[in-house]
């Protein structure tokens, strides 16, 4: 499983973090608000949906890690794909599943 975190801003002007993991073949996304550091075991991740937005800013964070040669070229280029149209994002182990 791969990680990804970085942070952002809601339309309120709140901070939040939000985390991408990559497992499995597919994305999950989470977010926690940001909170101070003596408060942030007490903070909870929630399950968040991709917007176009979402899925920019991760595609952002993978070109610069990339460049930096800190992340693998397969990932960048799946986002660059879910963000055309040329692949989804769903769970590999249940697409069959119904």
């Amino acid at each position: 499983m791969e990680t990804f975190s970085w942070q952002s801003r809601t339309d309120g002007g709140e901070r939040v973090i939000y985390e991408a993991a990559y497992f499995g073949g597919w994305w999950q996304l989470s977010c926690t608000p940001k909170v101070p550091r003596s408060c942030r075991d007490a903070a909870e991740s929630h399950p968040a949906d991709f917007s176009p937005e979402i899925w920019q800013e991760l595609l952002d964070l993978l070109k610069r890690k990339y460049s930096r040669r800190r992340v693998a070229w397969k990932l960048v280029q799946q986002v660059q794909d879910i963000m055309d149209g040329k692949a989804v994002n769903e769970r590999r182990d249940i697409r069959n599943h119904e």
